[in-house]
């Protein structure tokens, strides 16, 4: 049943003798603030939960007349049966599946539902861990995302599980959310290993920020820890939130030049949310946040960062999606924009202002034309090489944004690419091109054309 006049709230309807349904919700938010959602207060629903219901919900069902009680203890995973195992939920025919392993984190990140949590970290028991695992196996589930909000807060837990996964399970695509600062070698080996991608949490590269929301970072440590990702090939993703109780626009840019300077292969960059239930709603007003009091809760000023440059830091974030996520430039970005001496903040707000002046925001790669974006992205790096008077460079830089992008799709969409290369591809790919203007000047030209195209899970370059 759809609540017209509440789209904020979410309920299951469930049938009964009676016509009418009887409604419940749980959740966050509900926890957060139950006030008027029951129908006694003129809300909707009938029964309102509180904590984690697993427990609480199938009492009340069982007994309808004993109501629950506001903030049941947290479950005891170990002794919850299995939705997979029962059958209650089925992995055949999914493109993927959640799993959760654990529950609680032992951090205290005050933007987070979790800092309100139980920063107990409860897991399933080693019993349904495999019985779920030999399920996923068997019903060829394609890939899996692991729902714990740390996966490596105990290392020693990590290891096994990924032991585990890598003699069981190699097979299926794995997805974690990890802490950088617990990483060690053969932790991002075996992930490398397994071919899975972990998304990490950065949120700010200024330690007075992040210290102020409970997360003390150092940064030396922490891009020590990412460059181990990178030693051993793994894939990696990082989050930044702009708008943070004392971050500015200018402490937005440095971050985010601190986290492409990571070789990150993907960036999610969020607008703070001050999400009901969270320490920093309870300080948002004695913090001066100003933010919508519906969901998406999003932040719209604080004493430090304007409504403004709020707008300035999303019109930044969604270039810099466009130009490095949408546009695969994890594998030449960093290479390409040394020689113009540029931040890649600058470089990429840059390009938004290109974007605007040619209407190109709405601009897509298509199966059609699958290097749309390719040809926006080089079209703004010759207007930035021409005016730093760096032209002479851009053959080699065609050739590498070229390569990487036919090598990309062929791996991602199975696309064959055609391309003319103005160097041997094995040199101008290679490390010998790290320094553009150290390779142009030695290198010869020796154009050649070449197919780029997929075979047997990698890649083939053909001269034709």
């Amino acid at each position: 049943r759809e609540l017209r006049g509440s789209p904020s709230t979410s309920g299951v309807s469930a049938p009964s003798r009676n016509p009418v349904p009887l409604l419940f919700c749980g959740g966050p938010e509900v926890t957060a603030s139950e006030q008027g959602l029951r129908t006694s207060d003129g809300g909707p629903f009938d029964v309102v939960f509180t904590g984690e219901g697993e427990t609480s919900v199938v009492q009340w069902v069982r007994d309808p007349q004993n109501l629950p009680p506001p903030f049941p203890a947290s479950v005891e995973l170990s002794k919850l049966p299995s939705p997979w195992l029962d059958g209650t939920l089925d992995p055949h025919g999914r493109e993927g599946v959640l799993w959760e392993l654990s529950r609680g984190c032992p951090y205290g990140c005050t933007y987070c539902y979790e800092s309100k949590g139980d920063q107990r970290v409860r897991s399933i028991s080693e019993e349904r861990m495999l019985g779920e695992l030999d399920l996923f196996v068997r019903s060829r589930v394609p890939s899996v995302f692991v729902l714990d909000p740390t996966f490596n807060a105990d290392k020693k837990r990590a290891h096994r599980i990924l032991d585990l996964l890598l003699d069981k399970a190699p097979q299926i695509h794995w997805h974690f959310e990890v802490r950088a600062e617990s990483l060690d070698r053969e932790m991002a080996r075996k992930f490398a290993a397994l071919g899975a991608s972990l998304q990490i949490g950065l949120q700010t590269a200024d330690r007075q920020v992040s210290l102020a929301v409970g997360r003390p970072l150092d940064r030396g440590r922490f891009a020590s820890r990412i460059d181990l990702l990178n030693q051993e090939g793994a894939v990696f993703g990082l989050d930044l939130i702009y708008g943070l109780p004392g971050d500015t626009l200018a402490g937005y840019r440095e971050s985010l030049n601190f986290a492409l300077s990571l070789y990150p292969n993907n960036l999610d960059l969020f607008r703070l949310a001050v999400l009901p239930g969270t320490i920093l709603a309870e300080q948002g007003r004695d913090r001066g946040l100003i933010a919508l009091s519906h969901p998406p809760y999003l932040v719209q000023s604080t004493p430090t960062f304007s409504t403004s440059d709020l707008t300035k830091a999303e019109r930044l974030s969604r270039a810099t999606d466009r130009f490095y996520n949408q546009g695969r430039a994890v594998g030449w970005f960093n290479q390409v924009l040394h020689p113009l001496k540029l931040r890649p903040s600058v470089f990429l707000e840059g390009f938004a202002d290109f974007l605007d002046r040619n209407r190109a925001w709405d601009r897509l790669p298509t199966p059609q034309d699958p290097v749309a974006l390719e040809r926006l992205q080089l079209a703004y790096v010759d207007e930035r090489y021409e005016k730093a008077k760096l032209d002479y460079l851009l053959p080699a830089v065609w050739d590498i944004v070229r390569f990487h992008g036919a090598w990309a799709r062929a791996l991602a969409e199975g696309i064959a690419t055609d391309i003319e290369f103005n160097y041997d591809w094995r040199d101008v790919t290679g490390e010998a091109a790290l320094d553009l203007e150290e390779f142009v000047s030695l290198a010869e030209f020796s154009p050649g054309r070449y197919r780029l195209r997929p075979s047997g899970g990698d890649v083939e370059v053909v001269r034709l």
